[in-house]
């Protein structure tokens, strides 16, 4: 692997000197974790912390004709790019900025950013936080050649005792990345369960000097244990693939006062115990159990703060396993980050500007970097913002706007499962729509389906013949076999549809129709509110003879060729789901 060097400019007795980082290289695509927000143009730069390294100088001349070598061409690049305080701009190795969702440290000097479909590795520190900087990253495209496919990365974390990366995917599979040797291999592959629901993993941890993976399921509200061996083998199949549970089994809808809760929960950390991040805010510790021991202790960590903090909209938690690091609390859509002392609670709480993009952070001794766009800002833990500040929520992308609701009245399910982004483990696929129930909106075979906004029919299913049951046979047998839902398998569990392009790259899908209104055509215009269809069963397999049930609307909004959702967490999916449909004043 090559050197390159990163030039970041700063003033000493009167004379520029070179601050230089050493970066990954190869690879010349920039992937965005978040593809379906808009990429920042503008590159940031970011601030001086105690973990950065110490200034380096000089570099080689080369002769004014020699063509410019990748690394001295990024160089030039990024002398033209103005660093600012706070701020570090993240770059591929050719150069372009990348929006990541997540990173974490892999050592003292490395760093590692989680794409949707890839990673970024970068060997370099981070700059002094009082004059910023930047990093470029080498990006590492998921495995291809696998025995099992990738279908959208969900979250990662850093393995010191086996110096490897452990990616978890949005259907339940892990997969690992050997820093040393640098490839990829499985470390466990999802498979559904007997008994309902199937498990849905959505945060991970490590525990016990690191030696455990712990992965949070609420749907069947357990904490999974994988122990892992201290070194990967050559062969990558190195794991059990049966977990052990945390505490004894109880389901969600069977809870009693005295069991382990972990429904509702978006987030784990663990530091001596576990901590658990509810979607609405509330954190609550759970004690490992001693072996042979049946009885959990759990108690709630109140949030405290003399302002109050207003209505908490959680996206993810992240600390470190070291007492004197807080809980931070990421607030996408409040754009702030709450800062919560494991002891008793005392809360700090940091506010950023309306148009940040807050994802992933990395907490370090004196405070914390967090993703912000395709940069990363630091905050000191000693300069909270100060009581009676205003706050100002997130701004969302600007052709979410035009949207209401597909049906008549509609309130949003609660339950993170119906959003897009879940898991459908049954067919190894990912939920990429909102399903509408008979949960909280009064839904019925034949409710009526309404355009949520203007726009152009781009497809509408007239005269729809749904699959019979040898077809929703083979195709489940296809999903099995290649561990996945292939695009034409997708449209067909989709069933009778309906799309509306509504310009700007924006495009809504209404899924699982009955039928649809038969004076729409394809190519016709259709205002907001315009009747489009009837709910129904098309697609699901509800259709065949004795199981005709769970009608429900299948609602798909997507953005420049992504859905709404991807590259998000089930908890920031929500998040904007709300905006758009119970937040907006025009709603």
């Amino acid at each position: 692997m090559g050197i390159k060097k990163l030039i970041v400019f700063k003033p000493r007795h009167h004379i520029w000197c070179t601050l230089t980082l050493l970066l990954a290289t190869s690879c010349t695509v920039a992937c965005s974790g978040e593809a379906q927000l808009k990429t920042a143009t503008n590159l940031s730069g970011a601030r001086p912390s105690k973990h950065s390294a110490p200034a380096m100088s000089g570099q080689q001349s080369k002769p004014s004709d020699a063509p410019l070598s990748a690394a001295d061409a990024l160089d030039a690049k990024i002398k033209a790019l103005k660093p600012e305080p706070t701020k570090v701009g993240l770059l591929t190795d050719d150069g372009q900025p990348f929006a990541p969702m997540n990173l974490v440290r892999t050592g003292a000097d490395s760093l590692a950013f989680l794409g949707g479909d890839c990673l970024y590795l970068s060997k370099a520190v981070l700059p002094d936080p009082s004059i910023g900087g930047f990093i470029a990253a080498q990006k590492i495209s998921a495995p291809s050649s696998l025995s099992i496919p990738v279908h959208e990365f969900a979250n990662l974390i850093y393995s010191p005792t086996r110096n490897s990366i452990i990616v978890l995917d949005k259907s339940g599979d892990i997969f690992e990345f050997d820093l040393a040797k640098k490839n990829w291999s499985v470390l466990r592959v999802n498979v559904p369960i007997s008994g309902s629901p199937d498990p849905e993993f959505i945060d991970l941890c490590l525990s016990e000097q690191n030696n455990i993976l712990n992965l949070l399921d609420p749907e069947r509200n357990q904490i999974w244990r994988l122990r892992l061996p201290p070194t990967i083998k050559a062969n990558g199949n190195n794991v059990n693939p049966v977990f052990e549970r945390t505490f004894p089994e109880v389901m969600p809808w069977r809870l009693k006062p005295g069991d382990a809760s972990v429904a509702e929960c978006i987030s784990i950390s663990f530091d001596k115990r576990f901590y658990l991040l509810k979607q609405f805010g509330q954190i609550t510790t759970i004690e490992s159990l001693s072996p042979g021991s049946q009885k959990v202790h759990q108690a709630k960590l109140p949030i405290k703060s003399s302002a109050g903090f207003g209505t908490i909209r959680p996206s993810r938690m992240i600390s470190l396993e070291n007492k004197a690091i807080p809980l931070y609390v990421v607030e996408r859509q409040n754009n702030r980050v709450l800062a919560v002392q494991k002891d008793m609670g005392t809360t700090k709480a940091f506010n950023f500007p309306p148009n940040s993009n807050l994802r992933g952070l990395l907490p370090v001794a004196d405070g914390f970097w967090i993703i912000d766009n395709n940069s990363l800002a630091y905050r000191s833990l000693a300069q909270p913002t100060s009581a009676g500040e205003k706050r100002e929520a997130k701004e969302n992308d600007p052709r979410l706007l035009k949207l209401s609701a597909p049906i008549k009245g509609m309130k949003l399910p609660k339950h993170a499962g119906v959003y897009p982004g879940a898991r459908r483990l049954y067919r190894y696929g990912v939920h990429e729509g909102l399903d509408l129930f008979n949960d909280r909106t009064h839904i019925a075979i034949n409710t009526p389906v309404i355009a949520a906004g203007a726009g152009k029919i781009v497809r509408a299913d007239a005269n729809f013949v749904d699959m019979n049951k040898g077809t929703f046979n083979r195709v489940m047998r296809d999903c099995v076999n290649e561990h996945r839902t292939s695009d034409k398998n997708e449209d067909l569990f989709r069933g009778c549809q309906v799309w509306i392009d509504h310009g700007d790259n924006m495009i809504t899908r209404y899924a699982h129709l009955n039928k649809i209104n038969p004076k729409i055509k394809l190519g016709q215009s259709v205002k907001p509110g315009d009747l489009i269809g009837f709910v129904g069963v098309s697609g699901t397999g509800q259709n065949l003879p004795g199981r005709t049930k769970y009608p429900h609307l299948h609602f798909e909004i997507w953005l420049d060729g992504k859905y709404l959702g991807y590259g998000l967490t089930p908890a920031e999916t929500v998040g904007i789901f709300e905006d758009i449909f119970e937040s907006s004043p025009h709603k």
